[in-house]
């Protein structure tokens, strides 16, 4: 099934004028695909290189889509495949189309669809040859995907790119929350509805038996292998609580980069746009760096 991805202005965080830039690529050329996944059909996308070559390995590169989106608009993970190509990185791009009316199961791959991303790489190393290891990345809620599937499954995950989280699970299992600070015992504070009123409104179904379960888990061991680049907006809401998180990563030995965009969360100004061009600029160049330059 071979179509054009449709293309829309996320309000999220790439506006008009980059999307544009985006599309004219010859590279975007993104094909939906499906599995039957716990006797249901799931979706996902994935975009070659310019330059593909059956036989050759190729590292795949999983874009997380935001809360406000899907798979198929998924901006993020055009642009990744467009400076993929500029700048030599031997991936598969893999845009998972991840369930967007139950918030939990997207923020916490533990809650299910962490089992989801995994069936979608085997379906993908079906066809195509694949390093052992994926580059992952997600921003705003595909943010909080990211770091906390990277942090649990270690052995799969060469280096993660993770940006813009509106909450954070620490490696320690502290939860960090958007205008609120750290909670030390997630599980005590998600199970206090009366604790919904300290945090920002669109983030009160956090308070839900599944996510005081899951919010607080550590680190798997040998989490600190993985290198993560940590990116949010200075003028983001959630900014402080990315450095907080950055900082826990340094306190557990993990290796981290950071680099803090003069950005809100989502914007379709273009006086934003080529700060917000730094988050796949940066993330492709991290990923390079930590492939091995594509070995």
């Amino acid at each position: 099934m071979n179509q054009r991805f449709l293309v829309l202005r996320s309000p999220l965080f790439f506006m008009a004028a980059f999307l544009l830039a985006s599309v004219q690529s010859a590279s975007l050329e993104f094909q939906p695909r499906t599995l039957v996944y716990k006797d249901s059909e799931r979706t996902y996308y994935l975009a070659l290189p310019q330059d593909f070559e059956p036989t050759k390995s190729y590292w795949p590169l999983v874009v997380v889509h935001g809360g406000g989106g899907n798979a198929q608009n998924n901006s993020k993970a055009i642009a990744m495949r467009r400076i993929a190509d500029e700048m030599d990185l031997d991936a598969i791009v893999i845009a998972p189309e991840f369930i967007t009316e139950d918030k939990q199961v997207s923020r916490f791959p533990n809650l299910g669809e962490g089992e989801f991303l995994k069936a979608v790489l085997m379906d993908v190393r079906k066809e195509f040859n694949l390093h052992d290891k994926i580059l992952l990345n997600g921003y705003s809620m595909g943010g909080q995907f990211s770091h906390r599937f990277a942090l649990r499954n270690p052995g799969m995950v060469q280096a993660c790119a993770t940006f813009a989280a509106g909450t954070w699970t620490t490696p320690d299992g502290r939860l960090l929350i958007e205008q609120y600070g750290v909670v030390k015992d997630p599980n005590t504070f998600l199970s206090d509805h009366e604790n919904a009123k300290k945090i920002p409104e669109r983030l009160a179904d956090l308070f839900d038996k599944r996510t005081a379960q899951v919010a607080g888990l550590p680190a798997a061991k040998g989490a600190e292998k993985v290198p993560f680049l940590v990116m949010c907006g200075a003028l983001d809401t959630r900014h402080e609580i990315a450095v907080q998180f950055a900082e826990s990563l340094r306190d557990s030995g993990f290796t981290i980069e950071t680099e803090w965009p003069t950005t809100p969360h989502g914007s379709r100004s273009e006086e934003y746009a080529p700060e917000f061009e730094k988050y796949p600029e940066h993330a492709i160049r991290f990923f390079k760096k930590h492939t091995g330059g594509n070995e």
